[in-house]
């Protein structure tokens, strides 16, 4: 299938591409940058805000996975450009492809979503584990350019059909990251989160089975690996950070993590095999 991924370039872009060659797909990179994960992709340099060059870019795809925008922190630009440029590009690519009659096109959101990662006040989750039934309170513009960014998917699928998959990773752990957890024996939190993470090698199959799992129509769906990041069970963690849960996090016992994968597991056929407690 020909592939392109759009920030195939970076942190997150580098793995998603070796995923999508090990899977024998045929993929171009549309970034400013040059990639440097592979050598057996096609790269074109280009804007995600350039209608124009977008449409140059997805001619000729059958998929498309998009992951350019604009991360946190988010000190190298101001606010309302992060703002813009994450929302007008993902609506650019969408726009793009249903011009070009591609079928699919897997997006990037963020647990962030939910609320607490980036908060400027405390919200009190409304049960635990989390899932994509949860309402969402993005109290940033990163969070709320990713939730603009989901409704735009939705939008196409409504539209013209299009098959449109949003995935929420967590924290995106990479395996040297993975180390030093495992090294400090997990984190010890002093305020209220759902302590979610996923390997990024993970996170890159999951995309692999976003673009491959036939039968699709718009799934939103966090991708998160079973266990948490804190040093202690949440069940235990959780009501201390947060008095007011009372019995909320009773079942989240031993390693579990604050947000549920199930979906994810169920509709991508997909499993994450990393963990920051054990080799793989």
């Amino acid at each position: 299938m020909k592939v392109v991924v759009t920030g195939g370039s970076g942190r997150i872009g580098q793995f998603v591409v070796r995923e999508l060659l090990a899977r024998s797909h045929e993929v171009t990179v549309f970034d400013r940058l040059a990639p440097q994960a592979a050598a057996d992709c096609r790269w074109v340099r280009g804007d995600i805000e350039d209608f124009g060059e977008v449409m140059s870019a997805l001619m000729g795809a059958e998929a498309v996975v998009h992951l350019a925008a604009f991360a946190m922190p988010y000190r190298e630009v101001p606010n309302h450009v992060l703002f813009r440029t994450n929302t007008l590009g993902t609506y650019n690519i969408h726009e793009a492809a249903a011009c070009l009659g591609i079928r699919r096109v897997v997006s990037t959101s963020s647990g962030a979503i939910i609320g607490w990662t980036y908060r400027s006040r405390e919200i009190r989750p409304q049960y635990l584990p989390v899932d994509e039934e949860h309402p969402v309170s993005p109290q940033d513009p990163y969070g709320l350019s990713k939730l603009c960014g989901e409704e735009v998917a939705r939008g196409y699928t409504s539209k013209c059909g299009m098959e449109t998959i949003a995935l929420r990773p967590a924290w995106v752990m990479t395996p040297d990251v993975s180390d030093q957890l495992q090294a400090q024996g997990g984190r010890k939190p002093q305020r209220f989160d759902v302590f979610a993470y996923i390997d990024i090698r993970d996170l890159a199959n999951a995309y692999g089975q976003a673009v491959e799992v036939p039968g699709l129509s718009h799934e939103v769906l966090y991708v998160v690996a079973d266990d948490s990041v804190a040093s202690e069970p949440l069940c235990d963690l959780l009501p201390r950070l947060m008095p007011g849960l009372g019995d909320m996090a009773k079942d989240l016992t031993g390693t579990k993590s604050g947000v549920s994968n199930q979906k994810a597991k169920r509709v991508l056929r997909w499993q994450p095999r990393y963990s920051w407690r054990r080799s793989p």
